[in-house]
């Protein structure tokens, strides 16, 4: 008996074009204008954004100085020149530019906070999410360079930068930040010559991902972030049609032709839920034809948008409950124009609150659109389903606490009519 109740949203859904518009069109259109306007929001134009940035250190500043010193006293150069290369040297020491007068300048000490990682600690940190980037400073890095700038010996000077993908805009904040340092170094080495320019190389280094992720741009952000903030109108919507139902005694004629209420609640759960899933199908098809935003992992896109239609199916049911509860469609309405726009501020829909402040990002992470919009973006940056199971199953336990709630809230026979 509940195919009928299914069928019944569904023409109802369909012929009511305004719905529609609100469900497929606006997201599209939102997702245009916010692609377009506000990518640099995800580029680090941001000012207000604070990383942490760990340093790992695999160089003995003190020791590769001592080490270059003695290859000048064994160089047999000119008095004059031992000197002034010993002056250039302790002048041009690598690791204390990097943190004290870059990152600890004035200009960027108010926006990262750096923190320098022991070498046997460097597996741990690059596990760790909370850090916008890693900086890897090999051994003998500052007797390589100095015996490159002052002895013109031919070494690798490298460093190795770790992006966390998942807070783009901090980390390539940081990767800027090492271009100019590259640039300062190597501005660096003309003076640390004593006026004598000779070929320098600039300091290379390799950028990579933690994880080995892929980097989300404005547009897939921006996919992601108003499909799971519209996903929440099908609950309001669907909730607002069930009281209207009551309104005009369609419930109380199906109650008296001894179909069960069960049946017909049970039916809002799993229309709620199709139509989402179909919603959330027609969105991303229409952003891979207009927006070139692909998922490489259809398994689990398609797992993660039946646990997330799955919840909102909880929270139709629950809506549904309250309005037949309170005699009202206000917790409908309360639901499409307050809380809807909360929740996807707190879940990252219009912009990456996440990286705020660790306590948004968990708070984000409790309703339902900003798990899903989590596990989106993971999707995006190749995970498969293991690195999204924790948030597939807080949607379904999600759903099935709000439906549960829900069936407790449903007025009992006699009460509904």
């Amino acid at each position: 008996m509940i195919f009928p109740f299914i069928k019944k949203d569904l023409l109802v859904m369909i012929r009511n074009r305004q719905e529609l518009l609100v469900l497929l069109l606006m997201p599209i259109v939102l997702i245009a204008i916010l692609g377009f306007a506000l990518g640099g929001v995800l580029k680090g134009d941001s000012p207000n954004i604070h990383a942490k940035v760990a340093i790992i250190n695999n160089d003995n500043e003190q020791e590769d100085l001592q080490q270059f010193i003695k290859d000048i006293e064994n160089a047999g150069l000119p008095t004059e020149a031992e000197t002034s290369m010993k002056t250039g040297a302790q002048s041009l020491l690598p690791v204390a530019i990097l943190t004290e007068d870059v990152f600890g300048s004035e200009e960027l000490k108010k926006y990262f906070e750096v923190e320098i990682i022991k070498p046997e600690q460097a597996e741990k940190v690059k596990k760790d999410d909370n850090y916008a980037a890693i900086i890897e400073i090999p051994e003998k890095f500052t007797y390589h360079l100095l015996s490159k700038v002052f002895l013109d010996k031919s070494a690798e000077i490298s460093l190795q930068l770790y992006k966390n993908e998942g807070k783009q805009g901090t980390s390539n904040l940081v990767e800027d930040v090492i271009r100019q340092f590259q640039k300062q170094l190597t501005t660096m080495t003309i003076v640390g010559k004593n006026g004598v320019q000779l070929d320098t190389e600039p300091i290379t280094g390799t950028i990579e991902t933690v994880s080995k992720k892929e980097p989300i741009n404005s547009m897939q952000y921006y996919t992601v972030g108003m499909s799971v903030m519209f996903i929440m109108y099908v609950a309001s919507n669907i909730s607002s049609f069930a009281y209207r139902e009551k309104q005009l005694h369609v419930f109380n004629r199906i109650i008296l032709s001894n179909t069960s209420r069960w049946s017909y609640f049970i039916g809002i759960f799993f229309s709620t839920m199709l139509i989402a899933f179909i919603q959330q199908l027609i969105l991303y098809g229409v952003s891979a034809l207009i927006f070139h935003v692909y998922w490489g992992d259809l398994a689990a896109f398609l797992v993660l948008n039946l646990s997330l239609s799955f919840a909102i199916g909880g929270v139709a049911a629950l809506l549904t409950a309250v309005n037949y509860r309170i005699d009202s469609e206000s917790a409908s309405g309360f639901f499409s124009s307050i809380l809807v726009t909360l929740f996807s501020l707190l879940g990252g829909s219009f912009t990456p609150l996440a990286e705020v402040s660790p306590i948004i990002e968990f708070i984000g992470n409790l309703t339902p659109n900003g798990a899903g919009m989590t596990a989106l973006l993971k999707v995006l940056q190749g995970s498969g389903i293991t690195g999204i199971f924790e948030h597939v199953l807080y949607l379904i336990i999600f759903g099935i606490v709000l439906l549960s709630v829900a069936a407790f809230s449903f007025p009992k026979r006699g009460e509904a009519i």
